[in-house]
């Protein structure tokens, strides 16, 4: 019975988020569009479009909002499964089952709370500074939108529900169930101190993320209790209705849409495959020269990508049947894959850059600038890395074949999208000309007129890279929802100025502090997306750092350099993983041994960052 509800209710509902979905893929391709006109008229005939950032913000709640639905079917909602993939069935079931149940409900309380603050917007008449529009339709979208969410995690806990059944997993369930409610029933009753309290927070959330619970529900969850415990119940409620139209509803935000499209067009068009060419001509010849042009194709690629797991699969699809047909060590291989691939987020534009510089409040564009020196450096230890091995055993990396200096020239024509699309967008950022935001617009503009010119971007690839967008923007964007939500709840609780102090006392050297810090950042890159791990730490650490005296662009460059080490840091790195499910005849044990001389690299190139700071902050020190 619970197997045809679900059934039936991905029948009716799974074609309407869809549909949702297209609409908000339809959205973000006018984002763009509008974007990109307003800029050329404000220097053309200096007369831009009245109410543009308006315009955009109220589009990005519906792009939003209307894909997470269609999210979910996908699978694109980051867990963490550090736990629940490690646990034998039926007792996953159980666990996956009352995971879903907590998310359902999340998730109607939003519904419930956002149509209750649409309609009190309503009453009141409010209405939008500049355009004058109303501005409760558009909540109704996040409320419409979370509805859409609720049903298709029902029919997933319906599955799930139904294994419990077959395997006659009942009791468990009900045990599991009423272990969560005491639990937090005691919590609530014994009314502990405010410290207490984060504590028990902090715990749940680490204990539910490790359970495989989506990563923006626990946030979510956390944030919602924990306000409601110091502050009471109705602000917790008040939150959970407010933050989601708030958060998202910031001009700001549009960065990522914009980058993270750019990046899709560029690859649906076939550009990743041109990078390699050229880099594979101008260094495969020399020793492990096939790695170390992928290497250097990960760090073009990233230049237009912005994410390290992106990156990863996308040149592995391009560089590993290369590899193998000229007889390369599966594990130097393997290795360079999944560590080039870090260079995704750490060579502007980046994700990771505008995540932090968003919840920091400093310039992404002084950020994105900052990473360039940092990234070639990174760029160039990783290929240092690769020749030494490949110099000691030429057997692990055979040398390509040698091509003329003409040859190599000729390949530099098959880049020359990827070179006028890094000039325009960091150019245009480095000399003033664009903002961050209108940067990310022009370039993903310029992505898609180079496409069509070339001939290689078609009207069902392109729509498969705004759907594409839609989906991961939702993502990112219900992530950072659930962390303004548990933002309220660690102001209230005081947990920075209890840390802050707690850092100020615990040394007389900062640097022991720097280190300890490091060593927190190093570990959760291990164990989860980087994004998740910037916004729960970054208001806990960031007051510390400022505070210390450290400057705060240096310190974001450092933070994305730590969790990508991480990344690719045994036993979990995310992104040896995304190279596992490609190569799928490597062993991970292979693969983890192939990424630890990039660990070292990594490693040193913090350490060079952390003595000469100077080398972050040159360019940015030099820009308009």
């Amino acid at each position: 019975m619970m197997e045809k509800t679900a059934a039936l209710l991905e029948r009716v509902f799974k074609p309407v988020s869809r549909a949702a979905s297209a609409v908000g893929a339809g959205i973000l391709f006018v984002m763009v569009i509008l974007l990109g006109t307003n800029i050329i008229l404000r220097y053309l005939i200096r007369k831009p479009i009245k109410g543009t950032i308006e315009l955009e913000e109220f589009m990005l709640v519906v792009l939003v909002f209307l894909g997470l639905a269609d999210a979910a079917y996908e699978k694109r909602h980051i867990q963490i499964d550090l736990v629940i993939s490690r646990i034998r069935s039926p007792v996953r079931e159980v666990i996956n089952s009352l995971t879903l149940l907590l998310e359902i409900g999340l998730c109607l309380i939003l519904v419930w709370q956002a149509a209750i603050y649409a309609l009190d917007q309503a009453k009141f008449g409010a209405r939008s500074f500049i355009l004058n529009l109303p501005i409760f339709p558009f909540i109704l979208v996040v409320a419409l939108g979370g509805l859409l969410l609720a049903i298709a995690l029902l029919s997933e806990f319906l599955r799930t529900l139904a294994e419990v059944a077959r395997r006659r997993c009942w009791p468990g369930f009900w045990a599991g169930l009423g272990s969560i409610l005491l639990l937090f029933g005691a919590i609530a009753w014994s009314d502990p101190s405010p410290e207490a309290k984060t504590l028990w927070a902090f715990g749940i959330l680490i204990l539910f993320l490790a359970l495989g619970m989506r990563a923006y529900a626990v946030m979510l969850l956390v944030g919602f209790l924990g306000t409601g415990l110091i502050q009471g119940m109705r602000a917790g409620f008040h939150h959970m209705g407010t933050s989601p139209y708030m958060s998202v509803a910031e001009y700001n935000l549009c960065v990522v849409a914009f980058f993270i499209l750019m990046g899709y067009v560029v690859s649906v068009a076939g550009i990743n495959r041109d990078l390699y060419y050229t880099a594979d001509k101008w260094l495969g010849h020399f020793p492990g020269g096939l790695a170390i042009a992928t290497v250097g194709g990960s760090a073009a690629f990233g230049a237009v990508c912005g994410d390290s797991l992106a990156t990863s699969a996308v040149m592995a699809t391009a560089a590993l049947p290369e590899m193998r047909r000229y007889r390369y060590d599966m594990r130097l291989a393997t290795g360079t894959l999944a560590a080039a691939g870090t260079l995704g987020s750490l060579i502007p534009p980046s994700i990771s850059m505008i995540i932090y510089g968003l919840i920091t409040d400093q310039s992404v564009s002084r950020l994105f600038v900052a990473g360039i020196l940092p990234g070639l450096l990174c760029t160039g230890l990783f290929m240092a890395i690769i020749y030494v091995q490949a110099r000691r055993n030429p057997r692990l990396a055979p040398p390509g074949p040698k091509t003329s200096f003409l040859e190599k020239l000729k390949s530099v024509r098959a880049s020359w999208a990827m070179i006028v699309l890094f000039a325009l967008v960091i150019g245009g950022i480095y000399f003033g000309i664009f903002t961050a935001t209108e940067a990310g617009a022009m370039g993903a503009c310029g992505g898609m007129i180079i496409g069509l010119f070339q001939k290689k971007l078609t009207r069902k690839n392109l729509f498969a890279a705004l759907r594409e967008t839609s989906q991961t923007v939702s993502m990112l964007l219900m992530i950072i929802v659930g962390a303004v939500v548990l933002g309220y709840f660690i102001a209230a609780s005081k947990t920075p100025f209890i840390l802050s102090d707690f850092a100020a006392h615990l040394s007389a050297n900062r640097y022991v502090t720097l280190i300890f810090i490091y060593l927190v950042y190093a570990f959760l890159g291990c164990v989860m997306n980087i994004v998740p791990a910037m916004i729960i730490t970054l208001p806990i650490f960031y007051p510390i750092i400022v505070g210390l005296g450290f400057d705060p662009i240096w310190f974001g460059i450092i933070v994305v350099l730590l969790i990508l080490m991480g990344v690719i840091t045994p036993p979990i790195g995310m992104n040896v993983f995304v190279i596992k499910g490609i190569a799928k005849d490597v062993p991970i044990e292979t693969i983890f041994k192939g990424v630890l001389p990039f660990v070292v690299a990594q490693a040193i190139c913090i350490l060079i960052l952390t003595l000469f700071p100077k080398i972050v902050l040159f360019l940015p020190d030099l820009m308009k």
